[in-house]
């Protein structure tokens, strides 16, 4: 997802590309985003390639899409999906001929075709715009395909003469809602056992399966119950592996052929959504990997000193200091929600952080049941020694 200033960051990003694209085509050229007539009356010796953003459309396809991380029972407001509208035009004042605009627009064709997702690296995240490169869904760049009489009625509500240009779109750009999302608080039992229907495995083929993991959703310490089929084809290792963070192994221990327990630990862990194979060697040294299911390491408030309490500061907000166990690292989507409303983190330092700074506004006095969600993995909130299971009292904070 991404804040109001996404637009100005995916220009500035589209000009990264294009300026890396085109150097070498004209001597200083430089890539602006001004209006054409603004470009043209540019007469500076160096030659322009001028991003222009003409037209924002809706995508209707997104228009009613739930944002990413909202669970069934929650509510948020959709994102805006913007599809911004671009014209490539060079500007080249010392080019009788007008070889060198062709051969720089040229160069901008060529670099978008070849560069048509804009990717993390490709935005100016010293340009203070926003978090953009973050969103889930990454800008697409597209031809457009604009007619002749688009084009004439395009340049004359520019009132500037006409000049050679490429039309692209920029899709999708989800800009966030300032409306608050709200999360109810999870349902703590579900009839008389809360149980699930149970199923054994039945390996195809004779090769190692892997059919279950529990819990599904574990905190540092927790000892993960890996079952399946022929586990015992070798020395079992259980490996957790995220897109972003690469692979962990586990501390693995052989139960049998249907069952490994393996205990979740690793330095290099962060809280949210992994994925856990078992890995057996056998004595010849080969190995065979099962099939991956998901499992989510749930992030832990690690305070000393819980509940926490809290008083409303300057302006009647307050200011929460929460431990995270594990760290969090940098480029994670990080929310503390207090009672049902969602607070997101205050920006911190490093690239991994356990403790984490929030503030939001006072609605009163009152006592908050306390979670955080890390990349759409909520803390554990349940007192699963309780009978009958309950919220956990001290996971709140108590405002004044």
């Amino acid at each position: 997802m991404s804040d109001s200033d996404a637009v100005a960051a995916v220009t500035r990003a589209l000009q990264v590309v294009l300026g890396r694209a085109a150097a070498g085509t004209a001597q200083g050229l430089r890539v602006t985003s001004k209006t054409p007539d603004e470009a043209a009356s540019d007469h500076q010796d160096p030659p322009i390639l001028n991003v222009f953003l003409y037209r924002t459309t809706i995508d209707g396809a997104w228009r009613n899409t739930d944002p990413p991380g909202i669970r069934p029972g929650e509510t948020g407001r959709p994102a805006l999906p913007v599809v911004l509208h671009y014209l490539l035009t060079p500007y080249v004042h010392d080019d009788p001929q007008g070889l060198v605009a062709l051969r720089v627009l040229g160069a901008a064709m060529t670099a978008l075709h070849d560069h048509c997702v804009l990717g993390p690296d490709d935005y100016d995240t010293d340009a203070d715009l926003g978090d953009a490169h973050r969103q889930p869904e990454p800008v697409r760049i597209t031809p457009a395909d604009l007619s002749v009489d688009d084009l004439s009625k395009l340049w004359s509500a520019f009132q500037s003469h006409y000049r050679i240009s490429a039309a692209y779109q920029a899709r999708i750009v989800l800009l966030d809602s300032a409306r608050p999302a709200r999360a109810p608080l999870p349902v703590v039992r579900i009839g008389a056992e809360g149980r699930g229907p149970e199923a054994a495995p039945d390996p195809a083929g004779g090769l190692p399966v892997l059919t279950g993991v529990t819990p599904e959703a574990a905190t540092l310490g927790t000892e993960l119950v890996v079952t399946g089929g022929r586990l015992d084809a070798g020395t079992p290792a259980v490996h957790l592996t995220h897109p972003l963070f690469g692979t962990v192994a586990l501390p693995t221990t052989a139960v049998g052929e249907h069952e490994a327990r393996a205990v979740v630990r690793g330095d290099d862990l962060v809280p949210g959504p992994w994925s856990a194979t078992v890995v057996l060697t056998g004595d010849d040294g080969t190995r065979q990997v099962t099939r991956a299911l998901p499992l989510a390491v749930a992030p832990r408030i690690a305070n000393s000193s819980l509940p926490l309490s809290a008083q409303p500061g300057a302006g009647g907000t307050v200011k929460l200091k929460v431990d995270c166990e594990p760290p969090v690292a940098a480029g994670q989507r990080v929310h503390l929600l207090v009672g049902d409303r969602p607070v997101p983190v205050t920006a911190f330092q490093g690239k991994r952080a356990s403790k984490l700074v929030f503030s939001f506004p006072s609605s009163g006095p009152g006592r908050h049941v306390l979670r955080l969600r890390v990349d759409g993995v909520d803390s554990p909130v349940v007192d699963g020694d309780a009978t009958p299971p309950r919220l956990d009292d001290d996971l709140a904070v108590v405002v004044t």
